[in-house]
């Protein structure tokens, strides 16, 4: 028999040994593997989704691999393949197992890897980590796990919507700007929008079906079509938009997404005046009375001329006054402070309007006084508002509100020189009718009126001359002559002309320094002549541009270069920076004429200024041999101005102002817009109001007329023409031409909050409608800031700090969002320190902190506001909460004695929260050396009772045995009891409350420990110990609410009785945690340590 079995293992032995083998046989394959160190058994139940249940164990040399069902399996060879391992294997006779000889002691380990068991035998005496899986087992399981979740996730979804409980609602919103499409759920869901023109894409996380009736059934001209998907994953929404329309996706909540689609019209004015702070309106007793001298001395009116009563109508917070002229009527309408006065050339008689009411709601004074043919009215306003003059038929129509009804066209003062050389200026006035004057009666001094027929016409921002200055109307002339010698005349239908005898006191005409420049500009280096290819004809344009293109593209190899710097020049000439930089790269690869290197470095430079690209056209205008260059420097103005380098900006434009007027007017526009936002940027007043003076308006588009009217307003703001700057960013606000309308309403702001009008609430929420609509640039981080800033005025701190946040995600870089990003650290930590939270709900103060916690400023500072949080979540029983925030702090942000204090305060929360071992690990992971003796004290304080409460008495004794106090024996007393030494802990109880040491009359706490003592002399058969109890401790109990008790436990007792077992159990179930929290409270709390005021429930 003995030599059968050899013979069987030498069988065994002789098989070739492989590294590896697997056999694939029926429902299992059995894959074994030498590893470094160990062999492995692998066995794969391939057909099966789960493992088979199984048992391994090891006995007597033999390794015995078990399982519940029999497997169908052929045997490798095991031994030939790990021979330092195993000598012998086989299948049981049922196929339930495996059994394996083994060579001598060793450690078996099994891992499971879904329907995979591996089988490890490693060497008895193995240290270190376990072998694990196989990165590819591992990368299998990762990816059935993704599988599985996804299919879980689309299952739970699909439940989801068979129970009908999602529900979603597209609201359809048409506005005069823009269409609304507001999708609304029930519950939560996530969203992703993609836009890729013209289609955009809004999936849904939820598959609902979506029903788009309402926008279908009048669907925009911008969008072509719409069309909804749902899938296992979601719903889709998908729009097919027109050329050019980019909509915009908000998500205000989980539940509620957005998509704006802007509509050809812009957006009205912003009711920005309405921020201001409502005034009482005051009605006096009776008008003062205008005074105005004419140029007649008769003021009578003929009796039989027609009455005209002006109606006065609301339109929201706009007041209307109509008058309803019976002919064409001239006017003339300014505002000089409170004062409006109306011109009108007509015999008519004006009357008060019949109902005052609702014009006193903004004036406190309608007054008229006739003068030789003229009804000059003068109004008192007792509110801030803008004024508008419109012509409907043959009336005329004052708006008096908060927004501009329509933008004044502006009049243009150009000066002229006669054969003598006497300078004069004219006004661009249209159909200009009379000349009035008048005496101020406020101001003392003398005004010259003109009158005007429609269309309105406007000076749209005060000028002052040497001689003369031109007030600011509403329509018409207000001409404040400075000395005796200065005439207002109308020279013809479209022109008003003031002079003077000898003539006015200006600097030269423009036009004539023009040619001066153009004259001298020939002889400039970097001077390029772009005036002769201005072409603005389109089919002159068209057919030079071919004539060009030809050129270059047929020219003689010697004229090429020639021949394509002309099309490089015609394309700068006519705005077309990026075709101009094509033409200049590609000659740059073939120039032949290298003298002109240059030329063509300047050109590409003001073909990046054209094209706005600052960045690139500064690297090459910042070159040592460009900045020698007057032109140059011209165009650097533009770039580094467009670069935000305003200072640089600033010192250029002076450089070069005077040789502007050499280039075509577009050049000459940007120079100087460039180099009047330098100026206000810089302080720079004077260059400033020179270089608006510059600026033809006849020649500006309708953005560039907005942002001379913005920048007019800065410059009057920054001069403390407050009234008249709010006036002109009205005016901008109303044109409706982005940017300068989002600029306007933030200057608007800011300078409301400066003159402290600022009503902060509706400040807000103009700003933040204003902040969906603009996006990007240097102004959404402006304007983001003051919304924030004004969030937190306001304390309204969630919208604040996700305000923050937002801007920070965008323009981290900019100096305004650090110094706002610093704030808003400062704002977050009062919250929590100077107790503004206070005010709030303990589950909003925490949800606040968690959002944003990145808000929480670095140092002592920082983690003080946690802990504050903290003790204020204790204080509501909170506690898991509370130690989520102290965790994150050790873990993350402190080291140290501050570690050290921090974990011990999590320790007792986690204690009174009944997670013992939580509290052990805290103050494991914070263990350090040289800690000053109370604060190790308290440590140790609470690690005993932690020890305890996870049932290790006897380490927390040992902890306990070099310390004394009261909490020490308190601490001992539960750690006797827990561990059923009731002698040890009835003894300490009365040495601890002996009657030296008990206050008159006795704690609750006392007198329960008093009884516990009693009880735990009774179950030590300690009946010494229980007289001496009684006679030390019965007086003081004998009036108590426990003596009934303490004297039944402490006379005649048998210990198995029924009586004395429910004693006993009513002492067990004692809860001394409670009691140890607030003697731990009335040691450490002082010290400004955390300490939970009772323990959580049972559970």
């Amino acid at each position: 028999m003995r030599l059968a079995v050899l013979a069987w293992i030498a069988a065994f032995l002789i098989m070739a040994p492989a590294a590896a083998q697997t056999v694939p046989v029926d429902n299992v394959r059995l894959q074994v593997i030498a590893e470094e160190g160990y062999g492995r058994l692998v066995f794969d139940f391939y057909e099966s989704p789960d493992l088979p249940e199984y048992k391994v164990s090891s006995k007597n040399g033999v390794l015995i691999i078990a399982f519940a069902n029999p497997i169908a399996m052929r045997l490798t060879d095991i031994p030939a393949v790990l021979p330092d391992y195993v000598t012998v294997a086989r299948l049981d006779p049922d196929r339930t197992g495996l059994r394996l000889g083994l060579k001598g002691a060793f450690r078996i380990n099994t891992l499971v890897a879904g329907e995979k068991l591996f089988v490890d035998i490693l060497p008895a005496d193995w240290t270190g980590i376990l072998p694990g899986l196989p990165s590819e087992v591992i990368d299998e399981l990762s990816r059935r796990a993704r599988d599985a979740a996804v299919d879980a996730e689309r299952q739970r979804k699909a439940e989801l919507v068979a129970s009908g409980e999602p529900e979603v609602k597209l609201s359809v919103g048409r506005n005069p700007t823009f269409i609304r499409l507001q999708f609304d759920w029930n519950l939560d869901t996530g969203a992703k929008f993609a836009f890729e023109p013209p289609q955009a894409r809004l999936h849904f996380a939820l598959p609902v079906p979506l029903d788009l009736f309402d926008l279908k059934a009048s669907l925009p001209t911008e969008i072509v079509s719409v069309a909804s998907e749902v899938t296992l994953d979601g719903s889709d929404l998908i729009l097919t938009f027109a050329e050019g329309v980019e909509p915009r996706f908000y998500e205000n909540t989980k539940r509620q997404y957005v998509i704006d689609i802007d509509l050809q019209d812009g957006p009205e004015a912003v009711d920005i005046f309405s921020l201001l702070p409502q005034a009482q309106v005051v009605v006096p007793d009776s008008s003062a009375q205008t005074e105005a001298a004419v140029n007649s001395d008769d003021v009578s009116m003929p009796r039989e001329t027609p009455i005209v009563r002006p109606e006065v109508t609301t339109i929201g917070a706009t007041v209307r006054v109509a008058f309803p002229f019976a002919v064409r009527t001239a006017a003339a309408v300014f505002r000089r402070g409170d004062i409006v006065w109306l011109f009108f050339d007509t015999a008519s008689t004006i009357e008060q309007p019949p109902d005052m009411s609702a014009l006193m709601s903004v004036a406190d004074s309608f007054d008229v006084v006739p003068a030789n043919g003229t009804q000059i009215v003068r109004m008192h306003l007792s509110q801030d508002r803008l004024a508008t003059l419109a012509s409907e038929g043959q009336s005329w129509v004052l708006s008096l509100g908060d927004l501009l009804l329509s933008a004044e066209q502006p009049l243009k003062f150009t000066r002229i020189q006669d054969a003598s050389g006497a300078f004069s200026m004219e006004a661009n006035l249209e159909n200009p009718a009379a000349v009035h004057e008048l005496r101020d009666p406020e101001v003392g001094d003398m005004l010259s009126v003109v009158t005007a027929y429609p269309p309105s016409r406007a000076v749209v921002r005060a000028l002052d001359f040497v001689d003369f200055s031109a007030l600011k109307t509403v329509h018409g002339l207000a001409i404040k002559p400075n000395h005796d010698e200065v005439t207002v005349e109308i020279a013809d239908a479209q022109t008003v002309v003031i002079g003077a005898a000898r003539g006015l006191i200006v600097s030269a005409p423009q036009g004539a320094n023009a040619r001066d420049a153009r004259a001298e500009a020939q002889v400039r280096d970097g001077y390029i002549d772009l005036n002769a290819y201005v072409e603005l004809d389109l089919g002159n344009f068209t057919r030079r541009l071919e004539e060009m293109q030809h050129r270059a593209a047929d020219a003689e190899r010697k004229l090429h270069d020639s021949a394509r710097l002309d099309l490089a020049r015609f394309y700068l000439a006519n705005q077309m920076g990026y075709e101009a930089i094509g033409v200049v790269d590609f000659l740059e690869t073939e120039l032949v004429n290298k003298q002109l290197e240059s030329e063509l470095r300047l050109i590409r430079a003001a073909a990046n200024v054209a094209a706005g690209r600052p960045e690139d056209a500064l690297a090459d205008l910042n070159g040592e041999d460009m900045s020698a260059e007057v032109d140059a420097v011209m165009w650097r103005t533009i770039a580094r101005a467009d670069s935000l380098d305003f200072a640089g900006a600033r010192a250029d434009a002076l450089a070069s102002e005077e040789i502007v007027s050499a280039y075509p007017n577009w050049v000459q526009t940007a120079f100087l817009m460039a180099g009047i936002r330098a100026g206000l940027e810089t302080g720079d007043d004077e260059l400033v109001a020179r270089l608006l003076g510059k600026i033809d308006t006849a020649t500006l588009d309708t953005e560039q007329l907005t942002r001379y009217e913005f920048y007019s307003g800065r410059l009057d703001e920054a001069q403390g023409r407050f009234d008249e700057a709010l006036d002109t960013y009205g005016q901008v606000i109303a044109a409706d031409v982005r940017p300068t309308r989002a600029e306007a309403i933030f200057q608007t702001l800011k300078l409301l909050d400066h003159m402290n009008r600022l009503d902060a609430v509706r400040a807000a929420e103009t700003l933040a409608a204003e902040v969906m609509v603009w996006r990007g640039g240097e102004l959404e981080a402006d304007m983001m800031t003051l919304l924030a800033e004004l969030y937190f005025r306001t304390q309204d701190f969630r919208n604040a700090f996700e305000t923050v946040h937002a801007v920070a995600l965008t323009h981290a870089q900019s100096p305004e969002v650090q110094r706002l990003l610093e704030q808003a650290r400062q704002n977050f930590a009062d919250l929590y320190l100077n107790g503004q939270a206070d005010a709030m709900q303990p589950v909003e103060a925490l949800t606040l902190y968690y959002d944003y916690r990145e808000f929480t400023p670095p140092g002592a500072r920082g983690d003080e506001m946690v802990r504050n949080l903290a003790r204020r979540l204790v204080k509501v029983d909170l506690l898991s909460q509370a130690a989520e925030l102290l965790d994150y702090q050790i873990s993350n942000r402190l080291e140290g004695a501050a570690k050290a204090q921090i974990a011990a305060d999590l320790a007792v929360i986690d204690i009174a929260d009944r997670k013992p071992d939580k509290a052990l690990e805290a103050l494991n992971i914070s263990r350090m050396a040289g800690l000053p003796p109370s604060l190790e004290r308290q440590r140790r304080v609470l690690e005993a009772r932690a020890l305890i409460d996870s049932g290790r008495e006897d380490l927390a004794l040992d902890l306990l045995a070099s310390m004394d106090g009261r909490d020490s024996d308190l601490l001992r007393i539960d750690a006797h009891w827990r561990s059923k030494r009731y002698q040890d802990a009835a003894e300490l109880i009365e040495r601890l409350y002996s009657i030296s040491n008990v206050a008159q009359p006795m704690t609750p706490t006392a007198r329960s420990n008093i009884v516990r003592a009693a009880v735990g002399f009774v179950l030590a058969n300690d009946r010494i110990g229980l007289s001496r109890l009684r006679s030390k401790f019965g007086e003081a109990m004998a009036e108590t609410p426990e003596w009934p008790l303490f004297d039944f436990v402490t006379g005649e007792v048998e210990v198995t009785s029924n009586e004395f077992r429910k004693v006993a159990k009513q002492v067990a179930d004692i809860d001394s945690l409670d009691a140890f929290l607030k003697s731990y409270s009335d040691i450490y709390a002082a010290d400004g340590s955390l300490a939970p005021s009772r323990a959580a429930d049972k559970g």
